[in-house]
C-alpha cells in the first residue's frame, strides 16, 4: 500500500517532470534559426510562467524533503526573508495541492512525446543555419514584413 506521504511525493515529482518539460518544449520552439525568434515572441509569456511554475515545484519538492529557507536563499544569493517572502505563498500552494498523479504522468508522457517531436524539428532546422541569415535579411528589407499578410503576424 502506498503511504500519503508516497503519494505526494510521485504527486510532486511528476508535476516537476512535466513542468521541466513544457519548459524545454517551449524553448525548442524558439530555437529554431530560421523561424524560432518568430515563434518566440508568441511563446515569450508561456515560457515565463513555465519557468515561474518549474520553480515553485522544485522548491517545493526541496522543502518538502526538508531543505531549510536559509539554503535555499544562500543558494539563490538572497537573504531568507526575502525568498521566503517570493516564494513561500505559491511554495504552500503546490505543496497543498493534491494534483491527480495519473494524470500528471499521462501529461508528462504527452510533453515527452512533443518535446521528442520538437527536438527531431530542431535538429532538421539546424541544416538551415546558412538559409537564416539570407533569410533574416530578406525579412529586415521588405518594410513592415511582420503585418504584410504574413502568417508571423503579431498583431
Amino acid at each position: 500500500m502506498v503511504s500519503d506521504m508516497d503519494k505526494r511525493w510521485l504527486e510532486l515529482v511528476t508535476s516537476l517532470s512535466k513542468a521541466a518539460l513544457d519548459l524545454a518544449s517551449s524553448a525548442a520552439t524558439i530555437s529554431q534559426p530560421v523561424d524560432g525568434p518568430v515563434f518566440g515572441l508568441r511563446f515569450i509569456q508561456d515560457i515565463t510562467r513555465q519557468q515561474e511554475e518549474l520553480e515553485r515545484l522544485l522548491i517545493a519538492v526541496l522543502r518538502h524533503s526538508g531543505v531549510p529557507w536559509e539554503v535555499l536563499a544562500h543558494r539563490y544569493g538572497v537573504t531568507r526573508q526575502s525568498l521566503h517572502r517570493r516564494l513561500a505563498a505559491p511554495v504552500n500552494e503546490a505543496l497543498a495541492s493534491g494534483r491527480n498523479q495519473r494524470l500528471e504522468l499521462q501529461r508528462a508522457e504527452e510533453a515527452t512525446e512533443h518535446l521528442a517531436s520538437m527536438a527531431e524539428i530542431v535538429f532538421a532546422n539546424l541544416g538551415r543555419l546558412d538559409e537564416a541569415t539570407a533569410v533574416w535579411s530578406q525579412r529586415q528589407a521588405e518594410p513592415q514584413w511582420w503585418r504584410n499578410g504574413s502568417s508571423y503576424s503579431f498583431e
